[in-house]
């Protein structure tokens, strides 16, 4: 078994990076065991988070990782992205003690040495065996742990693994959009048009990429409010939505916890957006009757308080999320 000083790198150096950017010290009040530790974000831009370089002791050395949110309190999962440097390289084997998710948003990375693409998504599973790791390129993953995520430099124990939830690679631009009446979805916007990436066949979580068409009249369209049984986690990857928070942006981040309005959205460009449900299915509904979808709204975030000091820096040029 590996030693202490071996596993404990990975939690320790996202636990550095969430303190230094503050995002994961204030605590939800809704009671929900999703939300315990994780605060309701709604939003924030994540091309202005404060990022750290990971250290040589780390599994993945030399990444620099932005926290985006982090439940301190409970399961220590953390949502985050990951930026690969070109010419990266990792041979050291090992294995993670949580289940891990990830989209690669750009560039190019292998996991053992199968290749992994912009728009490419996989679901590791707990005791996944990380035999090598590389990226010529770079590249850039928006990445979730799903537990304590600790990097064990041994073998798998076994019966850790459950080779029946690996999802090991889906290409979503092979894959075509679907028609959906699911009020999740269809009030996000117009036309819209969903990929299944992932559904959890006891806890009924959910992955699925969102494409919305533009609103060709934005200042006519009205949608009602919705509110999710679960929480919803969301990261736009492209566009520009209009919302009662201000506009959100490409790298835009929501953690929104269980019965949270969300909307009325609207865009003048088109949309394309991850959303994740958690602790369950999100069994969305709408509320009262639809309300005016505004444009150019000023940006007001519900956030903790301390990532405010970050939260209204101007967005850098060049840098995409």
């Amino acid at each position: 078994m590996a030693t202490a000083a071996c596993i404990c790198t990975r939690r320790e150096a996202l636990a550095g990076m969430l303190a230094a950017s503050l995002i994961g010290e204030a605590h939800s009040t809704s009671s929900h065991p999703m939300a315990l530790g994780r605060p309701l974000i709604d939003f924030i831009q994540s091309q202005v988070v404060p990022s750290r370089v990971l250290g040589a002791t780390n599994s993945q050395p030399g990444v620099t990782g932005t926290p985006l949110s982090y439940d301190a309190k409970g399961s220590r999962s953390v949502s985050v992205i990951f930026r690969f440097p070109k010419d990266w390289s990792m041979q050291r084997p090992h294995y993670i003690n949580s289940d891990q998710e990830f989209l690669v948003l750009e560039g190019e990375l292998e996991i053992n040495g199968l290749r992994y693409q912009t728009g490419d998504y996989a679901y590791l599973p707990a005791g996944f065996a990380h035999q090598t790791r590389s990226s010529g390129p770079g590249a850039t993953l928006l990445n979730f742990y799903e537990g304590e995520h600790l990097a064990f430099y041994a073998d798998t124990p076994e019966g850790m693994f459950q080779p029946d939830r690996l999802i090991t690679r889906i290409a979503t631009t092979e894959i075509p959009w679907t028609t959906t009446s699911d009020p999740t979805f269809t009030t996000l916007g117009a036309d819209v048009r969903v990929k299944e990436l992932r559904r959890d066949p006891i806890s009924q979580e959910g992955s699925w990429l969102v494409r919305v068409s533009r609103d060709a009249a934005i200042d006519e369209v009205a949608r009602s409010e919705v509110v999710h049984a679960h929480v919803e986690e969301c990261f736009l990857i492209e566009g520009q939505i209009e919302t009662p928070q201000g506009p959100m942006r490409r790298g835009a981040y929501v953690w929104r916890t269980p019965g949270q309005p969300r909307g009325p959205y609207g865009s003048t460009t088109g949309y394309t957006l991850l959303v994740r449900g958690k602790g369950g299915p999100l069994d969305s509904r709408t509320l009262g009757v639809p309300r005016p979808v505004q444009s150019d709204r000023p940006y007001r975030p519900v956030i903790p308080e301390s990532a405010k000091r970050f939260a209204f820096n101007p967005l850098p040029t060049g840098q995409a999320y």
